[in-house]
């Protein structure tokens, strides 16, 4: 209860209007865009074909001062995490999965109105409650990414299954939407292999065809492709989320 009474109060001191919080509910889900090639910096031209995380905990940020009090009761937990109070969230466990096609909605997140500004969640590893085959390579791992990586007019294809340690948080993904009580869409996560920002790509360091003979090309926990590869994609550089219609 005392905790409950500081966050009302919390929220209550930051506003000047003294009016209850306007809340919306959207959906989300992960964009069913291709994921766009990518070159490195070892020159392999990297295509991912598919890519999943095992996520928790996703949560939406706004910029600045929230003007309005949330009444009693309400789910969000104020907090600056890259600037911004975190505002709207989809509590529960999912795997995201980019694989070029519509993938089922996750579920509705509830959300303040305002200007959001960024994004965050938790990676963990899978477990039985993702209902995942016996022989998916994902199971116990938190993310799996499969692909081709081209060089000098050869291709070869590569499986990465990566482990993250414990409540391993990606804070701050790109989110710059107004949401308003009148605003309709699906809020949708994207991975992006190229950094808009940098330019770098997050398979940069990875030395495709000196790694295994075989095809494809397995990296797994362990190795030190495994461990430059994970520090590339557990940064929030290399996702966003876009309001599609």
């Amino acid at each position: 209860m005392k905790h409950l009474l500081w966050i009302v109060t919390t929220v209550t001191m930051a506003c000047t209007s003294g009016e209850e919080a306007v809340r919306i509910e959207l959906p989300v889900a992960t964009s069913a865009t291709a994921l766009a090639p990518t070159t490195t910096d070892l020159g392999y031209a990297v295509v991912v074909e598919r890519m999943e995380l095992a996520v928790t905990r996703i949560q939406f940020t706004i910029e600045g001062e929230m003007h309005v009090a949330s009444p009693p009761g309400t789910i969000f937990h104020p907090g600056h995490s890259a600037g911004g109070e975190v505002t709207g969230e989809l509590p529960g466990r999912f795997l995201l999965r980019w694989t070029g096609q519509a993938e089922p909605i996750l579920g509705r997140a509830t959300l303040l109105v305002g200007d959001y500004r960024g994004a965050n969640f938790t990676l963990r590893a899978t477990d039985d409650g993702d209902a995942l085959a016996a022989d998916d390579p994902l199971r116990g791992h938190a993310i799996r990414i499969t692909g081709t990586a081209t060089r000098d007019g050869a291709t070869r294809s590569f499986d990465a299954v990566l482990d993250v340690e414990p409540d391993t948080a990606v804070i701050g993904a790109v989110f710059a939407s107004s949401l308003s009580e009148a605003t309709s869409g699906t809020l949708a996560f994207s991975f992006l292999p190229t950094d808009p920002e940098e330019g770098d790509s997050a398979f940069d360091g990875i030395d495709f065809f000196a790694l295994a003979p075989e095809d494809p090309i397995e990296i797994r926990p362990g190795s030190d492709a495994h461990n430059v590869l994970r520090r590339k994609v557990t940064t929030h550089d290399h996702y966003a989320v876009d309001l599609e219609p």
